[in-house]
């Protein structure tokens, strides 16, 4: 069964490093804009992740990949930030969204 475990993990992300070099990540207009600090210029980092806080643990579990822990809440809270937002919450906010909409799909949620 481990085994079956590390075949589909490995397929997943072989998957994702191919979707990652093949995607464009020079923007995309239709994006939702952060909110953002008093001076314009930054996203609003206490803004930002005033929606994660509502669901505890939920960030570490996709940054760590406990796929038990994402619940629906989760990925309506998550998936629905504006890019900006989730660039603040994880490093490589390209690949965490990704991962994050395939693990929603695979338990079922969108």
């Amino acid at each position: 069964m481990g085994e079956n475990i590390q075949r589909v993990c490995a397929s997943i992300l072989t998957v994702m490093v191919v979707i990652l070099s093949l995607s464009d990540t020079k923007g995309n207009n239709d994006l939702a804009m952060a909110p953002m600090s008093e001076q314009g210029l930054l996203p609003n980092p206490l803004s930002c992740v005033a929606d994660a806080r509502k669901i505890p643990d939920c960030v570490d579990a996709v940054k760590q990949g406990i796929v038990k822990d994402i619940k629906q809440e989760c990925c309506i809270i998550l998936l629905g930030l504006p890019e900006d937002c989730f660039g603040i919450l994880f490093p490589m906010r390209f690949y965490y969204r990704i991962i994050l909409k395939m693990t929603c799909k695979l338990i079922g949620i969108f």
